[in-house]
């Protein structure tokens, strides 16, 4: 995502990448909540798209779950937040593809407020 985070951003995030950081445990079930609903969470991204966002969060769910084992009551809840929560606080939902998601075995999205 390098064309998405300033050229500092980028090269401390391959670095601690480099160094382990995401060897030991799910880093989205590590991080402190900005907001909680029922099956998901609203977490802060550690490594924002910072040439673009102004705010850069994410949302997962709180299971450990890639997006095909999402159980239906998650999916529902999910559109629900979507239609409501997210789009009266954010501008933007990104999904990378799976060859740029360094968690893949978490589902997540990224979701933003851009700069002006």
């Amino acid at each position: 995502m390098a064309r998405l985070r300033t050229q500092e951003s980028e090269e401390k995030y391959k670095k601690l990448i480099a160094e382990g950081y995401l060897d030991d445990g799910c880093k989205l079930c590590e991080a402190p909540s900005v907001k909680d609903f029922e099956y998901w969470r609203i977490i802060r991204n550690d490594f924002p798209y910072d040439l673009i966002a102004q705010v850069h969060d994410m949302i997962t769910p709180k299971r450990h779950v890639k997006e095909h084992d999402l159980l239906q009551e998650e999916r529902e809840e999910y559109v629900e937040i979507k239609e409501t929560y997210l789009e009266n606080n954010y501008e933007l939902i990104i999904e990378p593809t799976v060859r740029f998601k360094s968690i893949p075995g978490h589902f997540h999205l990224h979701i933003i407020v851009a700069k002006v």
